[in-house]
């Protein structure tokens, strides 16, 4: 991505909610995170959050799942109404090729910069994220950004792990990611969206990217 046409793809993930996916785009978020497979505070029926992405008319809806089979994971995103897909415990390798929606598959980096993980092939999304034994994201830390320069020099990265209006544009400027990606530090109870940190949250992306754009 071109500095002079800097544009970081904003997702909101962990929308439970009618309400806070709806505040998430008037904010100018570009894609919405269901959990629609996984064991968390956040997670929400597949059908529910369809109900959801219907009513708002268009929005990009990603669904997360851990671990589904390929045909689970066809079958979950069409009842949430989900144009993207998003993988944790997952082999790319293994994963369909002519799957017929994008996916992002997740990787942990732990303290030291390690990645937990498999790599997917290009042009794959690669979703970078805390690793935390048991935990598939929501861990609301960060890890040390500068691990993944190479990684995301190279390629699309979406960048989660503890993200918030007070970081994000020092992780942006950072990495230069293709995304960042956002859930329990913008909430006031889990699977509750505070909407000033939503606020705040995005209003910084926009700002950092403009700054980006202006002094290239």
């Amino acid at each position: 991505m071109s500095p002079s046409t800097r544009r970081t793809t904003v997702k909101v993930c962990g929308l439970t909610r009618r309400e806070d996916a709806a505040w998430a785009l008037e904010c100018g978020a570009d894609w919405l995170g269901f959990i629609v497979k996984a064991s968390s505070p956040r997670a929400i029926a597949p059908e529910a959050a369809g109900e959801i992405v219907a009513s708002l008319g268009g929005a990009t809806a990603v669904a997360v799942m851990v671990a589904p089979t390929p045909d689970e994971a066809l079958a979950l995103a069409r009842a949430a109404g989900a144009s993207r897909i998003q993988l944790h415990r997952v082999s790319p390798t293994g994963w369909p090729a002519d799957f017929p929606l994008p996916c992002a598959f997740g990787l942990g980096v732990s303290e030291d910069g390690a990645l937990h993980g498999e790599l997917p092939p290009a042009p794959h999304l690669v979703l970078l994220d805390t690793a935390k034994a048991g935990m598939d994201g929501g861990t609301g830390a960060t890890f040390p950004w500068n691990a993944a320069r190479a990684l995301a020099s190279d390629r699309p990265v979406m960048l989660a792990g503890g993200l918030d209006g007070g970081n994000v544009a020092a992780a942006i400027a950072t990495l230069h990611p293709f995304g960042v990606d956002a859930s329990s530090r913008l909430e006031s109870s889990p699977g509750i969206k505070d909407p000033e940190r939503v606020r705040r949250f995005v209003a910084a992306v926009r700002e950092c990217d403009e700054r980006i754009r202006q002094s290239s």
